[in-house]
């Protein structure tokens, strides 16, 4: 193995004589140029040397009256004067490999998976800022260390990685789950009305419940109780030491409810609309870099932009070049008189607002009345509504 190495670095030549060849190999051997590969074909002699020694031995081919006839040549020097008649290929290669090495030191794509109420923006901005973004210099980048900024800056994660696939990242993370409401059972309590309506649905956890379905019960009144004794039945005896409970009242009460609420939306509104021509500033995306494709100006006034990306992804693999189109549109602002119905539908807006803002969670709007009324350029919209919803407000009991 190691002589085949050595005649491939110094080149090897392999050729054949006819006529006295013994009488060759002979004088060769005594002016030190050494031969291999010997076998004999017909009346011909096959031998390999190096090509310096196949120069020198000129002289005794003639001396020795043999004839030689070159058959094949091989080994580094011989590829390396093939490769340098094409001096483009050789800089193009040379160019090639060394792009690629440069090239594969930084960030070709960056993957966020396990999101849920995470939005990516807010992963993309945190890992922007710990270097994990795209071209991205890797050999700068370390991962555990951005990994763990980054859970750092979203406590919403229990747990954060930032993994390298080639010149490729992905982001994965778990979020936290929801703490569960802790309460208090030591603390004695009662379940009292927040506010009057009739009950559709109750359920005591912990204590009694003081009312059934179909009651209707007033603000302040005792729904379910934590303190609370025993009941005694008028058709039996009473009992001598009837038994007395003390403790923190858990449970839901739904009750139907009656609900106003009013609502002012002004005729006049401002509105940006709008006008002239748009214009589209075109841009390269390399590696994170922005290259503009031509001299463009900022916008003057106000104006509404939106930025469309067209990512090159072949094979279905996101690379990291792409072309970014930003369209400024110009506005103007405008005061419009809207009419009844546009007017109308803006209150009705509003009021869904309101009521989103003011009714707890889980409430339903079961039945309204709308009113709306038009005085001094303002519509005023009066609801009367019946609202399902959850009237159980928990009471401390102190005792002193």
């Amino acid at each position: 193995m190691v002589e085949r190495l050595a005649h491939f670095l110094t080149g090897w030549v392999e050729f054949e004589i006819r006529g006295n060849g013994p009488r060759f190999l002979n004088a060769a051997a005594k002016t030190g140029i050494e031969f291999w590969g010997f076998r004999r074909e017909e009346n011909r002699t096959v031998l390999r040397g190096r090509p310096g020694d196949y120069k020198r031995s000129r002289g005794l081919f003639r001396r020795c009256e043999v004839h030689p006839k070159l058959r094949k040549k091989g080994g580094f020097p011989f590829f390396r004067a093939k490769l340098w008649k094409h001096k483009g290929l050789v800089v193009g290669a040379v160019c090639g490999t060394g792009v690629y090495i440069f090239l594969s030191g930084f960030c070709w794509g960056v993957t966020i998976t396990g999101t849920e109420t995470l939005t990516h923006v807010q992963v993309w901005e945190s890992a922007r800022q710990h270097g994990v973004y795209l071209g991205a210099p890797l050999r700068d980048l370390d991962p555990k260390e951005a990994a763990l900024a980054m859970q750092i800056d979203l406590p919403e994660t229990t747990w954060l990685s930032v993994n390298t696939d080639g010149c490729f990242l992905e982001v994965a993370l778990r979020e936290t789950l929801p703490a569960p409401e802790v309460t208090d059972d030591k603390e004695w309590s009662n379940i009292v009305a927040a506010r009057a309506g009739t009950i559709v649905s109750a359920e005591a956890e912990r204590g009694r419940l003081e009312v059934s379905l179909g009651e209707t019960v007033e603000a302040g009144q005792l729904l379910i109780a934590g303190l609370y004794e025993q009941k005694v039945d008028p058709y039996s005896p009473p009992p001598e030491n009837p038994y007395q409970i003390l403790g923190a009242a858990r449970g839901s009460v739904r009750a139907l409810t009656y609900r106003e609420f009013t609502v002012e939306v002004p005729q006049k509104e401002t509105r940006f609309l709008p006008e002239g021509q748009r214009s589209t500033e075109r841009s390269l995306v390399i590696f994170g870099l922005r290259i503009p494709l031509g001299f463009y100006a900022s916008p003057k006034g106000e104006y509404r932009q939106w930025t469309d990306t067209a990512q090159w992804a072949p094979f279905g693999k996101a690379l990291p070049l792409a072309l970014e189109s930003t369209t400024y549109e110009p506005l103007r602002e405008e005061t419009v008189l809207p009419q009844e119905d546009d007017w109308k539908k803006a209150a009705l807006l509003e009021l869904r607002r309101v009521q989103k803002e003011e009714l707890p969670a889980g409430s339903e709007v079961v039945e309204e009345e709308l009113t709306y009324r038009f005085e001094k350029g303002i519509c005023v919209l009066r609801a009367r509504c019946r609202c399902e919803e959850e009237i159980g407000m928990v009471k401390k009991i102190s005792v002193e």
